[in-house]
């Protein structure tokens, strides 16, 4: 037989007390936070679960903000290009508006004023262009490459620069001595030829003329020919390049030397300039964004924000020495019609302002290129937010499951929790009602 003591009891009834009052407060947190558990202990595989969904979605949520501000910078810059292109294209309204009606009118103006008058529409809509090229998205550039902070496009003394890099930059032919790997031939600064010479003869400053017509001259007849150290003319071949077995001889009436560091400079800013027109800016909106084995980004994998100036104006030069970039043709157009606004068009004005033309129209359709796909790219962007944004939400919904508690099982449990606590309370009134002993040592 066990005894029931007033202290057995009691101990019992404490316990039985504070269990309802730990079940109680349990049910007022599940209730007030809405959750179906606030700890990892309370359930361990859901809570691991949760875990990887909502690391998911911050990854989401993050994709989504990049994503977001990229659809918004080449939302900016297609706005741009698409100013740009109705200031370039044959028809958009407007008299006198286009780059390319104003060429053709220089073409067709009988009269010196309207030439003139054209010459200046030309020189303002190119100029107007390059403000458009330097938009701005918040505080970058749109069209500043990966380099957002500084300004694209600059004019000093009507030439074009990008990122501070002449936009004309090219590379000039200089004689090669075939003889000896076809590297340039070095002369002094004269074009006479030294070996220790820090010049090169330009190519285009130089004829060919054959060996045996020239030997045939008189010597007093004979133009000025490239020779060697003891005097003897050099032979070249028929492109003028330095050829012991060659017969030709450089003719060098008006010849034009470059020095070593120049041509170096040409070529490496030719180089930053093609560097430049394929650099990449790649950010993470979801496609996967993976490096290979060798620790490189799969471009695929990324998309490339980056939205460079040269791609849609172009640089450099062409094989005649003529500009590939925009503003510089019409530039160039330009002063042609400047130049022969006060007297009838020469031959040789009115072809190379015909030829200019057409290369303005071959640049143009290559612009107009490069804009569509700028235009698709945007596309791809608004698709893919949407994409994401229906992904966040899905992965929102699925921790939601998990998490989320039934809010009329939650308020039941709690109304029950706080009934039986309560039952608890009043009961204890009536089991621990003070006696006589109470009183007693």
């Amino acid at each position: 037989m066990i005894r029931a003591t007033t202290g057995g009891v009691l101990r019992g009834y404490r316990t039985n007390l504070m269990n309802s009052f730990i079940t109680l407060n349990n049910s007022r947190n599940t209730m007030l936070t809405q959750r179906n558990f606030n700890s990892y202990a309370e359930d361990p595989a859901a809570a691991s679960k949760s875990f990887q969904l909502r690391r998911a979605r911050m990854a989401t949520q993050s994709q989504y903000n990049i994503c977001d501000d990229t659809y918004r910078k080449y939302q900016q810059g297609v706005s741009a290009l698409q100013a740009v292109n109705e200031m370039i294209a044959t028809e958009n309204g407007s008299d006198l508006a286009t780059l390319k009606d104003a060429a053709l009118r220089v073409l067709n103006e009988p009269t010196g004023d309207a030439r003139a008058a054209l010459s200046r529409t030309l020189s303002q809509i190119s100029d107007t262009i390059i403000q458009s090229m330097n938009t701005k998205y918040g505080d970058n550039f749109v069209f500043a490459g990966a380099d957002g902070q500084n300004v694209p496009f600059e004019v000093i003394d009507n030439k074009l620069y990008y990122r501070g890099i002449p936009v004309d930059a090219e590379v000039p032919a200089v004689v090669q001595d075939a003889a000896n790997g076809n590297a340039q031939f070095k002369v002094d600064a004269q074009g006479n030829i030294d070996a220790n010479g820090q010049y090169y003869i330009k190519a285009g400053s130089v004829s060919t003329m054959d060996k045996a017509a020239f030997d045939g001259m008189d010597p007093a007849d004979q133009p000025r020919v490239l020779r060697d150290a003891t005097g003897a003319p050099v032979t070249v071949d028929a492109d003028g390049n330095i050829d012991p077995n060659g017969d030709f001889y450089l003719n060098t009436e008006n010849i034009e030397t470059i020095s070593q560091e120049d041509y170096e400079t040409c070529q490496k800013n030719l180089a930053k300039l093609d560097y430049l027109a394929d650099e990449k800016y790649f950010v993470d909106i979801g496609l996967g964004f993976k490096e290979n084995i060798k620790g490189e980004l799969i471009e695929a994998s990324g998309f490339n924000a980056a939205l460079n100036g040269l791609t849609y104006l172009g640089y450099g030069t062409d094989a005649d020495g003529d500009p590939k970039n925009i503003y510089s043709i019409v530039q160039k157009l330009s002063d042609i019609a400047a130049r022969a606004q006060d007297k009838p068009w020469t031959e040789a004005d009115y072809n190379e302002f015909y030829e200019l033309t057409g290369k303005l129209e071959s640049r143009s359709s290559e612009y107009t290129t490069q804009f569509i796909n700028t235009d698709a790219s945007t596309t791809k962007l608004k698709n893919n937010l949407e994409l994401l944004e229906e992904s966040f939400y899905t992965l929102q919904e699925q921790y939601s499951e998990l998490e989320d508690v039934d809010m009329a099982d939650a308020i039941t449990s709690f109304v029950w929790a706080q009934y039986c606590y309560n039952a608890a309370l009043k009961v204890g009134n009536s089991i621990l009602s003070e006696s006589l002993i109470d009183y007693m040592n």
